[in-house]
């Protein structure tokens, strides 16, 4: 069967959608990948994968101006969509959520072919609500903070299977914590989190992910008692939440599914900023699992430092690590694969 996958923009649309694809190939299945010519994707997506670009660009939360060029650019996209559907024999369409997937999803509309929507995030996107009645099925990541219908799906967010031992070493010392603001980084955590680990006065390990081009003076910003290394972005971020001992990070799906299914619980900082506040709801279906506190950014410092002194000093991190959940993120491909197959 030939699919025609869309994802763009961040690591956590282009991820789950990457191994979905991988998923695919590994079942004889052609892929086609829909994407933009900046965007993340054209890093990642390997050579099986046929890579093509439309025009599309984000529209909410954009000036006027701006919005105006994006309307162009979904007319553009709209009509390369159709050709490329038409061009490669597409039996199926499967569409990861963000600005790029609406123009795709309505393609598939017009060509009459099957499509189907993955949602990553609590709540549903902009562009998977505009297509959830022209969909066969929607997948989604986490559960949803709305009414399920028979068209939705739970299978969890596609990730990346890791062939290592994620049990935790609950003895190990010093205590070693990953810090991640997600692929793109972010400069709250960038800025803040070593004042606050600083704070606790106590050696630790501490593996920084700072972001592209983000990466100046965040070492610095650690105090001697901190061993700590600072890099742009992990390839292998599984490694290092295997690694840690627990994870300070925003509330992106992605990071959220690789964290609880390595059985690693999280600090949370929601991105204040996110459309529909979606890192947040992420963030309560991970408190509701036992495993993980949020700490919001209008909060003071030294309550993000008392917070992370209680579970050190509690142990907590270790009753985090025992939690079960009943989603499985890396069958989630599998899942998604065989259920499409069946339409």
């Amino acid at each position: 069967m030939k699919f025609l996958i869309s994802a763009a923009g961040t690591g956590g649309h282009v991820f789950p959608a990457l191994e979905f694809g991988k998923e695919c190939i590994k079942n004889d299945h052609d892929v086609v990948w829909i994407g933009t010519k900046n965007g993340i994707e054209n890093r990642v997506v390997p050579e099986e994968i046929k890579l093509l670009t439309i025009p599309m660009r984000g529209f909410r939360g954009k000036k006027f101006f701006l919005k105006i060029v994006s309307l162009f650019g979904l007319i553009a996209s709209i009509f390369k969509s159709i050709y490329y559907i038409q061009k490669n024999n597409t039996d199926y369409i499967v569409c990861f959520g963000g600005y790029i997937s609406l123009p795709v999803g309505l393609s598939a509309w017009i060509c009459r072919k099957p499509l189907f929507l993955h949602e990553q995030n609590a709540i549903m996107g902009t562009s998977n609500k505009a297509l959830k009645k022209f969909s066969e099925l929607i997948f989604l990541g986490f559960p949803i903070n709305e009414s399920v219908t028979k068209k939705m799906k739970l299978v969890g967010n596609p990730i990346k299977k890791l062939n290592k031992n994620s049990s935790l070493d609950s003895n190990q010392e010093p205590l070693r914590v990953y810090v991640t603001g997600g692929s793109q980084g972010s400069e709250f955590i960038n800025q803040n989190i070593p004042i606050a680990l600083n704070a606790l006065e106590m050696p630790l390990e501490v593996r920084h992910q700072s972001g592209s081009g983000k990466s100046i003076g965040v070492k610095e910003l650690y105090s001697n008692n901190i061993t700590v290394e600072v890099k742009e972005f992990y390839d292998l971020p599984q490694d290092s939440i295997v690694w840690s001992h627990f994870i300070i990070s925003r509330a992106g799906a992605l990071s959220l599914s690789e964290s609880m299914s390595l059985k690693r619980g999280s600090v949370m900082i929601p991105l204040p900023s996110a459309i529909d506040n979606h890192q947040l709801l992420n963030a309560s279906n991970i408190v509701d699992l036992g495993m993980g506190l949020v700490h919001e950014e209008f909060e003071s410092l030294e309550l993000l430092s008392q917070k992370l002194k209680n579970i050190i000093v509690s142990r907590e991190y270790v009753q985090w690590s025992k939690k079960e959940n009943n989603l499985d993120h890396f069958q989630a491909a599998r899942t998604m694969l065989s259920s499409i197959l069946k339409f």
